[in-house]
């Protein structure tokens, strides 16, 4: 993949990212410090492999490694830790400029070494089966080891799958592949209760991206977070920041009234946001509302040019866009849509609610822990990708091409159906997380990446051009 057209949209957010850190690191870390730089860490680590710059990724690799040990306490967080995170800030920003200006990024060996030995000599159990770690090459240089322990368990079924295909005749090594994906899941679903996190995560981002859209669109609006301390698990978190950022951006559009309109209608100018999380046992349940003018249902139709039909589900379409033109935020028609589709990649189920003049209610409901998928592989224009086995009914028409069935009927005409495997969902990469289709990542039975595509992108005609490119209903 070409991602030189990238490198601006690149440059820019890790600047974003290295000044939301500078801030956190002017002053001694508070209790949540650890677990926001560990993200930031992890967000460059993510963006920088994807662009191919190895010098940062292992960088942030070993950073997000000091900042997970500091946030289970197994190191101390106090002025050398911060001196490191200063340190890999700088050299981020000297790398980052290097990018800016066409060059790629110097690596940075000895910071990288510093690191690593801070992890060994700073706490006796650095190196656990919950940390990236790292391993010498023959050649000498360090290089990661998986990117974490759930990333490791995927893996471990990826290759039992393999195996499964290599010996097909042999049922007593076949019932002990399936004992070890049995033990591999009952080890997932162990550390995955190890590893949750606070909800309250993800709000600092979103009241920015609510100021930075209200600002622009000319609009007042407050955000209302309850149950902030519910605990979830990053994965799941990781995903979820991306829908609510769409959850924000849409009401802030469509929904909330300019001051004037709202004054008008005897509302406050101040219009209110409200997201609140609520933990069920093993499921976990997420409701933003805003009380601003609800859905235009006739708007609605028009857009999707029909004069009939439920107005909630023709603004879950791809295309179908009530903004009066298309800009950075809005007029895509993919918003909600996107919503649905990454929501019911994580397990999960959308439902909405609206009253027009009243405001709109939008509840999300999820395992609170990120479970394994079982995915069906397809071939589109001669790639393999995923979708979510839930979403299709048990037919299909055979020949080639191959049609397979949503669950609401609708029909998916693929090259060829490849077959099944279970395997953790991740959200996916920058900058794949820029295209609708695509709802998650994770590790294909050949050992590389897998895309998971939101299966009503494929009804609506996504096609594969030669190059790889994803086309269609794209943003």
């Amino acid at each position: 993949m070409d991602t030189s057209k990238y490198r601006a949209l690149f440059v820019d957010e890790s600047r974003r990212i290295v000044g939301q850190a500078a801030v956190l690191l002017a002053r001694p870390l508070q209790d949540s410090d650890p677990q926001t730089l560990m993200r930031l860490f992890h967000t460059i680590k993510g963006m920088s492999a994807t662009m191919g710059y190895a010098g940062m990724t292992l960088l942030a690799h070993v950073m997000e490694d000091v900042f997970e040990a500091v946030r289970q306490q197994r190191v101390p967080g106090d002025a050398p830790a911060l001196q490191l995170a200063r340190d890999g800030m700088e050299t981020f920003s000297r790398q980052i400029d290097q990018v800016a200006i066409g060059e790629e990024p110097s690596p940075a060996t000895a910071l990288e070494q510093r690191a690593r030995a801070f992890l060994r000599t700073a706490g006796t159990t650095a190196f656990t089966l919950l940390l990236p770690v790292a391993e010498e090459d023959p050649d000498g240089t360090d290089r990661p080891r998986g990117a974490s322990a759930s990333d490791a368990l995927t893996e471990v079924l990826a290759a039992s799958t393999r195996l499964k295909t290599l010996i097909p005749d042999d049922d007593a090594i076949r019932a002990e592949v399936d004992r070890l994906q049995s033990a591999s899941r009952r080890l997932y679903a162990a550390l995955a209760d190890l590893r949750q996190v606070a909800f309250d995560t993800v709000v600092p981002p979103l009241r920015r991206q609510m100021r930075s859209v209200a600002a622009l669109y000319g609009r007042e609006a407050r955000l209302d977070v309850r149950g902030d301390g519910t605990l979830v698990d990053p994965v799941l978190l990781s995903a979820l920041q991306g829908i609510f950022v769409h959850l924000v951006t849409n009401a802030i559009i469509h929904g909330v009234e300019d001051p004037a309109e709202r004054a008008a209608r005897g509302k406050p100018a101040v219009a209110l946001l409200q997201l609140t999380a609520e933990r069920n046992g093993s499921d976990i349940s997420i409701i933003f509302t805003d009380d601003g003018r609800g859905f235009d249902t006739e708007a609605i139709r028009f857009a999707a040019g029909v004069e009939r039909g439920d107005a909630v589900e023709l603004a879950m379409r791809p295309g179908v866009s009530t903004a009066s033109a298309v800009d950075i935020h809005a007029g895509r028609g993919q918003g909600l849509g996107a919503v649905r589709a990454a929501v019911e990649a994580q397990g999960g189920k959308l439902t909405l609610t609206t009253l027009t003049g009243r405001g709109t209610r939008i509840r999300l409901d999820l395992p609170a822990k990120v479970e394994l998928h079982e995915l069906t592989l397809i071939q589109l224009g001669g790639l393999t990708f995923a979708l979510p086995s839930r979403a299709l009914e048990d037919r299909r028409d055979g020949g080639t091409p191959t049609a397979l069935f949503l669950r609401d009927g609708r029909r998916l005409t693929i090259d060829r159906l490849v077959g099944t495997v279970e395997a953790l969902v991740s959200p996916p990469p920058f900058p794949i997380n820029r295209l609708p289709q695509v709802t998650g990542a994770t590790i294909a039975p050949d050992g590389g990446v897998l895309f998971v595509l939101d299966p009503f992108s494929v009804a609506a005609g996504l096609r594969i051009s030669p190059s790889g490119v994803l086309q269609g209903s794209m943003n």
